[in-house]
Protein backbone atom coordinates (compact mmCIF):
# COMPACT_ATOMS: atom_id res chain seq x y z
CA UNK A 1 0.00 0.00 0.00
CA UNK A 2 3.17 2.39 -0.28
CA UNK A 3 5.38 1.36 -3.32
CA UNK A 4 2.77 1.81 -5.65
CA UNK A 5 1.85 5.20 -5.22
CA UNK A 6 5.06 6.92 -3.90
CA UNK A 7 7.67 5.41 -6.65
CA UNK A 8 6.78 5.58 -9.62
CA UNK A 9 7.10 9.62 -8.38
CA UNK A 10 10.33 9.01 -6.22
CA UNK A 11 12.45 6.89 -8.73
CA UNK A 12 12.57 9.20 -11.51
CA UNK A 13 14.19 11.86 -9.12
CA UNK A 14 16.48 9.08 -7.22
CA UNK A 15 17.96 8.03 -10.70
CA UNK A 16 18.95 11.81 -11.55
CA UNK A 17 20.05 12.55 -8.42
CA UNK A 18 22.04 9.04 -8.14
CA UNK A 19 22.80 7.79 -11.71
CA UNK A 20 25.62 5.14 -10.03
CA UNK A 21 22.92 4.19 -7.90
CA UNK A 22 21.80 0.52 -8.21
CA UNK A 23 18.53 0.07 -6.43
CA UNK A 24 16.79 -3.60 -6.46
CA UNK A 25 13.31 -3.59 -5.42
CA UNK A 26 11.03 -5.93 -4.11
CA UNK A 27 7.50 -5.60 -3.32
CA UNK A 28 5.99 -7.68 -0.27
CA UNK A 29 4.21 -7.21 3.63
CA UNK A 30 5.88 -5.70 5.73
CA UNK A 31 6.93 -8.69 7.87
CA UNK A 32 8.70 -10.44 5.05
CA UNK A 33 10.58 -7.38 4.00
CA UNK A 34 11.65 -7.07 7.54
CA UNK A 35 12.73 -10.93 8.12
CA UNK A 36 14.94 -10.21 5.02
CA UNK A 37 16.35 -6.83 6.15
CA UNK A 38 16.77 -8.43 9.34
CA UNK A 39 18.45 -11.45 7.28
CA UNK A 40 20.74 -9.42 5.54
CA UNK A 41 19.06 -10.02 2.33
CA UNK A 42 17.78 -6.53 1.49
CA UNK A 43 19.41 -3.10 2.70
CA UNK A 44 16.43 -1.09 3.49
CA UNK A 45 13.02 -1.33 3.30
CA UNK A 46 10.05 1.07 2.82
CA UNK A 47 7.14 1.17 5.00
CA UNK A 48 4.26 2.31 7.23
CA UNK A 49 4.27 2.73 11.33
CA UNK A 50 3.51 1.59 13.43
CA UNK A 51 4.78 -1.61 13.12
CA UNK A 52 7.29 -2.92 15.78
CA UNK A 53 10.89 -2.99 13.73
CA UNK A 54 12.76 -3.96 16.62
CA UNK A 55 16.36 -2.55 16.71
CA UNK A 56 15.88 -1.76 13.37
CA UNK A 57 16.74 2.17 12.29
CA UNK A 58 14.03 3.90 11.41
CA UNK A 59 13.83 7.26 8.98
CA UNK A 60 10.16 8.69 9.11
CA UNK A 61 9.82 10.65 5.93
CA UNK A 62 6.12 11.93 6.33
CA UNK A 63 2.63 11.11 7.74
CA UNK A 64 0.47 9.44 5.58
CA UNK A 65 -3.82 10.26 6.85
CA UNK A 66 -6.55 7.93 6.41
CA UNK A 67 -9.87 8.87 4.29
CA UNK A 68 -13.22 7.23 3.96
CA UNK A 69 -13.89 5.87 0.64
CA UNK A 70 -17.47 5.03 -0.26
CA UNK A 71 -20.27 5.80 -3.22
CA UNK A 72 -21.26 9.03 -4.53
CA UNK A 73 -24.80 8.59 -3.01
CA UNK A 74 -23.29 7.06 0.05
CA UNK A 75 -24.69 9.01 3.26
CA UNK A 76 -21.49 8.05 5.17
CA UNK A 77 -19.78 10.41 2.72
CA UNK A 78 -21.20 13.65 3.29
CA UNK A 79 -19.68 16.45 4.41
CA UNK A 80 -15.88 17.88 4.63
CA UNK A 81 -14.68 16.33 7.24
CA UNK A 82 -16.24 13.07 8.34
CA UNK A 83 -16.61 11.53 11.83
CA UNK A 84 -15.67 8.11 13.36
CA UNK A 85 -19.19 6.88 14.03
CA UNK A 86 -20.88 3.00 13.89
CA UNK A 87 -23.25 4.27 11.11
CA UNK A 88 -19.67 3.42 8.38
CA UNK A 89 -17.89 1.31 11.17
CA UNK A 90 -19.87 -1.08 10.50
CA UNK A 91 -19.48 -1.76 6.57
CA UNK A 92 -16.00 -1.17 6.72
CA UNK A 93 -14.10 -3.21 4.56
CA UNK A 94 -10.40 -4.41 4.98
CA UNK A 95 -7.52 -5.89 3.35
CA UNK A 96 -6.98 -9.60 4.57
CA UNK A 97 -4.66 -10.72 6.98
CA UNK A 98 -1.16 -9.73 7.20
CA UNK A 99 -1.86 -6.37 5.55
CA UNK A 100 -0.35 -3.27 7.75
CA UNK A 101 -3.35 -1.22 6.26
CA UNK A 102 -5.54 -4.10 7.58
CA UNK A 103 -3.99 -3.25 10.84
CA UNK A 104 -3.98 0.59 10.72
CA UNK A 105 -7.83 0.99 9.89
CA UNK A 106 -8.83 -1.37 12.68
CA UNK A 107 -6.73 1.26 14.84
CA UNK A 108 -8.45 3.94 13.64
CA UNK A 109 -11.82 2.47 14.17
CA UNK A 110 -10.56 1.16 17.94
CA UNK A 111 -13.80 3.44 19.53
CA UNK A 112 -16.07 1.77 17.47
CA UNK A 113 -17.43 -1.72 16.36
CA UNK A 114 -16.02 -2.95 13.21
CA UNK A 115 -19.20 -5.45 11.96
CA UNK A 116 -16.42 -7.47 9.44
CA UNK A 117 -13.52 -7.99 10.80
CA UNK A 118 -13.83 -11.81 9.83
CA UNK A 119 -16.13 -10.89 7.17
CA UNK A 120 -15.16 -10.07 3.08
CA UNK A 121 -11.67 -9.00 2.58
CA UNK A 122 -9.74 -8.14 0.03
CA UNK A 123 -6.21 -9.11 -1.19
CA UNK A 124 -5.02 -6.06 -2.73
CA UNK A 125 -5.98 -2.01 -2.30
CA UNK A 126 -7.58 -1.96 -5.91
CA UNK A 127 -9.42 -4.82 -4.92
CA UNK A 128 -10.74 -3.25 -2.00
CA UNK A 129 -11.75 -0.29 -4.06
CA UNK A 130 -13.66 -2.12 -6.82
CA UNK A 131 -15.45 -3.96 -3.28
CA UNK A 132 -16.68 -0.66 -2.45
CA UNK A 133 -17.25 0.73 -6.03
CA UNK A 134 -19.47 -2.66 -6.18
CA UNK A 135 -21.50 -1.48 -3.16
CA UNK A 136 -20.00 -4.19 -0.03
CA UNK A 137 -19.14 -1.06 1.78
CA UNK A 138 -16.83 1.72 2.71
CA UNK A 139 -13.15 1.35 3.50
CA UNK A 140 -10.25 3.51 4.67
CA UNK A 141 -7.45 4.34 2.16
CA UNK A 142 -4.46 6.39 2.83
CA UNK A 143 -4.06 9.92 1.42
CA UNK A 144 -1.29 8.92 -0.72
CA UNK A 145 -3.85 6.33 -2.91
CA UNK A 146 -6.47 9.15 -3.39
CA UNK A 147 -3.66 11.68 -4.26
CA UNK A 148 -2.82 9.08 -6.89
CA UNK A 149 -5.66 8.92 -8.83
CA UNK A 150 -6.92 5.28 -7.75
CA UNK A 151 -10.32 6.68 -7.81
CA UNK A 152 -10.23 8.31 -11.26
CA UNK A 153 -12.95 7.10 -13.13
CA UNK A 154 -14.97 5.41 -10.71
CA UNK A 155 -18.17 6.68 -8.54
CA UNK A 156 -16.60 6.88 -5.91
CA UNK A 157 -15.97 9.65 -3.33
CA UNK A 158 -13.30 10.14 -0.88
CA UNK A 159 -13.55 12.35 2.24
CA UNK A 160 -10.70 13.36 4.82
CA UNK A 161 -11.64 12.40 8.62
CA UNK A 162 -12.29 14.90 11.07
CA UNK A 163 -9.49 15.75 13.48
CA UNK A 164 -7.64 14.28 15.15
CA UNK A 165 -7.92 12.29 12.07
CA UNK A 166 -5.96 8.64 11.83
CA UNK A 167 -2.56 8.21 10.27
CA UNK A 168 0.16 6.33 9.10
CA UNK A 169 3.89 7.35 9.48
CA UNK A 170 5.80 6.23 5.80
CA UNK A 171 9.62 5.38 7.02
CA UNK A 172 12.38 4.33 5.63
CA UNK A 173 14.00 1.38 7.55
CA UNK A 174 17.96 -0.23 7.69
CA UNK A 175 19.97 -2.36 10.30
CA UNK A 176 21.58 -0.41 12.84
CA UNK A 177 25.44 -1.44 11.45
CA UNK A 178 24.57 -1.08 8.03
CA UNK A 179 27.41 0.47 5.53
CA UNK A 180 25.04 2.36 3.74
CA UNK A 181 23.58 4.66 5.58
CA UNK A 182 25.01 7.68 4.07
CA UNK A 183 22.55 6.07 1.04
CA UNK A 184 19.79 5.54 3.22
CA UNK A 185 19.57 8.95 4.28
CA UNK A 186 19.95 10.23 1.19
CA UNK A 187 17.37 8.10 -0.23
CA UNK A 188 14.86 9.15 2.29
CA UNK A 189 15.66 12.78 2.14
CA UNK A 190 14.86 11.99 -2.03
CA UNK A 191 11.59 10.30 -0.93
CA UNK A 192 10.37 13.32 1.43
CA UNK A 193 10.91 16.02 -0.80
CA UNK A 194 9.17 14.22 -3.97
CA UNK A 195 6.27 13.45 -1.73
CA UNK A 196 5.95 17.52 -0.52
CA UNK A 197 5.78 18.45 -3.94
CA UNK A 198 2.92 16.42 -4.66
Amino acid sequence: TVAPFLLPRALPTLRQKFPKLRLFLREDLTHRLIASLKAGALDAALIALPYDTGDLRVLPLFKDKFWLVGREKDPAITGKAIQLSSNWTERLLLLEEGHCLRDHALQACSATEVANVDGMEATSLLTLVQMVASGMGVALLPEMAIHSGLLNNLALKSRPLAPPAPERVIALVTRSTSAHMAEFEAIGRVISAVHKKR
